[in-house]
C-alpha cells in the first residue's frame, strides 16, 4: 500500500500549576502541611485514614472520600499530596514510603505558620487519633522492607 501514511496521534492535557503563593492561601494544604510537621512521618494510606477519621470526628477539612471494602480513599487528599510534593515543602522516603517536610518545607512553615489556636484543636485531635493511624503506618512500612531485595554481606 504505497498511498497510506502513518500519523501519531498527540495527546494533550492540563494541569493547574501550583506555586508556593497556592499553598501559601490553601487553608487545606497548609493544614495538611501542619499535620505532617506534628506527625513527623507518616504513609499516604495512614494520612488518608487520619483526615477520614478526623471528617468522621466533626474536624472536617474538606476533604470528599468514598470507602471501598472499608478502605476510604480521597482523589482531593492525593492531589494535594502531589501539590506539596511537586512544590518541594514534603518529600516521600523511599525506603519507608513515608511523606515528611523538606528542608524547604521545615523552612516555609516557620514563615508561613497558621496561627496557634487555629491548630490546636486540629493537632489535639491528630494526637488522639495516632493510635489509630500507626498500624497502618507499620504496615505499609512493613510492606515496602518486604518488597526490597535483602542484600548479603
Amino acid at each position: 500500500m504505497p498511498g497510506t501514511q502513518k500519523t501519531k496521534e498527540l495527546k494533550t492535557f492540563s494541569m493547574q500549576v501550583v506555586t508556593i503563593d497556592h499553598i501559601k492561601k490553601d487553608p487545606r494544604k497548609m493544614k495538611l502541611l501542619h499535620i505532617i510537621h506534628h506527625i513527623g512521618a507518616i504513609s499516604e494510606k495512614a494520612l488518608t485514614y487520619l483526615l477520614y477519621y478526623l471528617k468522621e470526628k466533626g474536624l472536617d477539612l474538606g476533604y470528599n472520600f468514598i470507602v471501598i471494602g472499608g478502605k476510604p480513599m480521597s482523589k482531593d487528599v492525593l492531589e494535594d499530596i502531589m501539590a506539596l510534593l511537586y512544590v518541594g515543602l514534603v518529600e516521600n522516603d523511599p525506603r519507608t514510603k513515608k511523606l515528611r517536610l523538606t528542608s524547604n518545607g521545615m523552612e516555609f512553615m516557620e514563615k508561613n505558620a497558621l496561627a496557634p489556636e487555629e491548630v490546636k484543636d486540629l493537632l489535639a485531635a491528630v494526637d488522639e487519633l495516632k493510635p489509630k493511624i500507626t498500624p497502618i503506618d507499620a504496615e505499609v512500612e512493613l510492606a515496602s522492607t518486604e518488597s526490597r531485595p535483602i542484600r548479603k554481606r
